[in-house]
């Protein structure tokens, strides 16, 4: 069923069974159309004809290293002949041999080595275990990029192509991904499900799972660079590569493209997430090591699901936060918030901005909470308002926050601001939840058909598609409610745009932000209750978020002429860009 296939599978059983009656979105991962649609998607033999005739300016060679252990022979003929298929024809595939016992894989090996010189085989005397075998391949490659290929998987005969032709266009490319799907093979053909579409390069999704996996794709003179790894990382070599590999590229790269296949079978974690125990722990490790370089204040903890984790830091941090508490036109409304606020937030280096058009209403002392109240005209915008607020803060962070709205999980102040105080982060957002307890957003996509709010209408405790709404993310922008962001940033950005009325002009703002070069990233460990309920239609996206409005997407795309056309970077193009529900778009 897949790594998170077990665990997707009871989520969709609950909520079909405790639910309402609407449909629930069928997303990319369990659509039964996805065969079909990949088979239309995929380069036809007049297009990889075409290829093989491009001429480029600069034609890298790729080392394909594959350690062999006890490999089926049908195994190794799929995997050996999508190889040589390419259509782009400098690689070198490196076969690390590492079962001499077996004669018939031996004599294989030798017999493609024989059929075409770019086929080399390194035969090791015995089994030293993934990672050793691996090293042995790394000592044995002569190529520009170095590329890890597992010895049951295989290759889309235009892969190389669509990498060259990313590494032409931007010769900063160091590091090289791609989509990929699952296969079963049944009656003698394969059968794809299950696609893994994948984000632009996002660091913070990285540091909870090993999201780019296949087919990882390194340049040389980074690995040359790095010490070799030992038996402790067998299961999650590749993920402990990636964090030292990404730490140094100057351009990480992703091929939206369904380009490798990785096979389901019962000694492969495609199929089996208990197939490789070993692998667990080899996961955590490297994790621990790559956060303790990015995030030496943090640690990992449990997501519930299987090789994917969560990022918790110390409460030790001594910078100052201003919260910015939106009271509209009810001064009275701060001592809701407040009482709310004592019950989740330990942190005692923040000071509290209470922003009112309220004349006649008087805003409560707290003696325990340093306060500031801001009073602004009657009428003027939710981020005018915040402006005002931020005009008064004395703090180098600051937190926007309605006085309606209440956190739901302890520490967010602290986990919040030490997401922030991470090299390029510019601002952070709690997940946001109706009050009937549906996702309000995780996540806003800015795609040329629309700026949505992602996965509205689920249930919090649903994990959404490839288990996302329970990693870090980065995305284009967050809503505002809960928004966290550097007075740095803030001020470099100029502030929210006080002409918008709704969530666009936090998307406004994110833009301006990312600009300046930040990283905007969405955290699943703090959680913001808001003051509305649901839309009936939760899973329709014309109707389902009001907020959005068409007058502020006009002045956006005004702003911004250009901003949309691209598509969003973190909602993969071969998804439909009108859904928040990560569905395929089969137009």
């Amino acid at each position: 069923m897949g790594l998170w296939g077990e665990f997707k599978e009871r989520c969709y059983a609950f909520i079909h069974a405790n639910t309402h009656p609407e449909p629930f979105p069928v997303d990319a991962w369990s659509d039964p159309a996805y065969g079909e649609w990949f088979d239309s998607h995929r380069a036809s033999d007049s297009e990889l004809e075409r290829q093989k005739e491009v001429a480029f300016s600069y034609n890298p060679l790729f080392s394909l290293i594959v350690p062999l252990y006890k490999t089926p022979l049908d195994f190794l003929r799929v995997m050996v002949d999508s190889v040589l298929a390419q259509s782009y024809g400098r690689i070198e595939l490196i076969l690390v041999n590492a079962s001499p016992e077996c004669d018939d894989l031996g004599a294989e090996v030798r017999r493609y080595c024989q059929l075409d010189e770019r086929v080399k085989e390194v035969r090791l005397v015995k089994n030293y275990g993934i990672t050793e075998n691996t090293n042995c391949g790394i000592a044995a490659a002569s190529g520009d990029f170095l590329c890890f290929l597992d010895h049951d998987d295989y290759l889309e005969p235009d892969l190389f192509f669509e990498y060259v032709r990313a590494i032409n266009k931007d010769p900063e490319i160091d590091v090289l991904y791609c989509d990929e799907d699952l296969v079963s093979f049944e009656n003698g053909r394969f059968t794809h499900m299950h696609p893994l579409f994948k984000p632009a390069y996002s660091p913070e999704l990285l540091f909870c799972k090993n999201y780019i996996m296949h087919l990882m794709t390194i340049r040389k003179s980074i690995i040359d660079e790095m010490p070799r790894p030992d038996s402790r990382y067998d299961g999650a070599q590749d993920y402990h590569m990636l964090f030292y590999a990404t730490g140094r590229a100057r351009k990480v790269h992703g091929v939206q493209k369904i380009l490798y296949h990785w096979r389901i079978s019962e000694e492969s974690t495609a199929a089996n997430p208990h197939a490789k125990p070993y692998s667990r722990k080899a996961s955590r490790l490297s994790v621990e090591e790559g956060i303790a370089k990015a995030m030496p204040e943090a640690r990992i903890v449990t997501s519930g699901i299987a090789n994917l984790h969560n990022v918790w830091f110390k409460s030790d941090l001594k910078k100052e936060v201003s919260i910015i508490v939106d009271c509209e036109d009810d001064a009275k409304s701060m001592e809701g918030f407040v009482a709310s606020f004592r019950q989740t937030n330990s942190y005692e280096s923040c000071e509290l901005i209470a922003v009112t058009s309220d004349a006649q209403g008087e805003i409560t002392r707290f003696p325990e909470l340093p306060m500031k109240t801001v009073a602004v005209p009657g009428g003027c915008s939710m981020f005018e308002r915040f402006n005002r607020g931020a005009n008064a803060a004395s703090a180098n962070h600051l937190l926007f926050i309605n006085a309606r709205s209440l956190f739901l999980t302890p520490e967010p102040i602290e986990q919040m601001l030490s997401m922030c105080s991470v090299e390029g982060v510019g601002a952070v957002a709690p997940k946001t939840l109706f009050f009937d307890g549906s996702t309000s957003c995780y996540g806003i996509a800015v795609t040329p058909k629309r700026i949505m709010p992602l996965y509205r209408g689920y249930p919090d405790d649903f994990p959404g598609y490839q288990c996302n709404t329970r990693a870090f993310q980065n995305y284009s922008a967050v809503a505002c409610q809960g928004m966290l962001t550097s007075k740095e940033a803030f001020n470099k950005a100029g502030g929210f745009d006080a002409d918008y009325a709704g969530e666009i002009g936090a998307v406004d703002y994110c833009k301006r932000v990312i600009d300046q070069g930040y990283r905007i990233v969405q955290m699943p460990t703090v959680k913001l209750q808001v003051d509305e309920y649901c839309p009936d239609a939760r899973y329709d996206n014309a109707t389902n978020a009001p907020e959005f409005t068409e007058s502020d997407l006009a002045r956006f795309d005004a702003k911004w002429p250009d901003a949309r056309q691209g598509g969003d970077p973190y909602l993969n193009g071969n998804l439909d860009q009108a859904s928040s529900y990560f569905q395929i778009d089969c137009h």
